[in-house]
């Protein structure tokens, strides 16, 4: 009698039920870092030069051709403008940022400001279009130059926007000098906590 021999077949049928299977799964960190985590938090200077650069860009309102200035200059926003008649002007340098719900933002940054022309300009950080309590440059009250120290804290995490915006008020219906003053914010600094 000739002894069966197992065929191919029946050997691999077998082998599917006698191979081991090894499961690996990969674990992410019980505690991964943020994409807005506050270590290593900061704000990118502002351009050296042009009207964007850094994540930084510019928009203006009202502005006219010939009269003024609005600008990124040796890594500062500097704002030269006259207001119309009738019109207010603003320009305004944001930026996007990445922030963590609960945490406390501070900002630091100093200015300059020509003084002596008719209108005033006024200058305000500001978190998604809100002002930033006591950020506020106003050129009728202010020094020539200064620093502001501001706080400000996050209700949400995620991407918000942080502007300057810089405004000239319009001299009124009734005629008057169009010169406003100049302000130029410098060396913007922020931490996290």
């Amino acid at each position: 009698m000739e002894a069966l021999r197992p065929s191919r077949r029946a050997i691999a049928r077998s082998a599917v039920w006698t191979v081991p299977v090894i499961a690996v799964a990969a674990t992410a960190p019980a505690f991964a870092a943020s994409p807005c985590d506050c270590a290593g938090f900061s704000v990118p200077a502002f351009p050296a030069s042009g009207t964007l650069g850094n994540g930084w860009s510019l928009s203006s309102n009202n502005v006219s051709s010939g009269g003024g200035t609005d600008r990124f200059e040796n890594g500062s926003f500097v704002t030269v403008e006259d207001s119309t008649r009738y019109d207010t002007r603003t320009v305004t340098a944001s930026r996007s940022i990445c922030v963590t719900a609960g945490k406390t933002y501070r900002f630091q940054y100093s200015w300059t400001a020509y003084l002596i022309n008719n209108r005033k300009m006024t200058s305000v950080l500001q978190v998604n279009g809100q002002a930033v309590a006591n950020s506020q440059i106003d050129t009728s009250t202010s020094q020539a130059s200064g620093t502001r120290n501001v706080t400000w804290m996050s209700n949400a995490s995620g991407t918000v926007t942080m502007s300057f915006l810089h405004t000239v008020t319009p001299p009124g219906l009734l005629g008057g000098n169009l010169t406003g003053d100049d302000i130029t914010i410098n060396s913007v600094t922020a931490s996290c906590s």
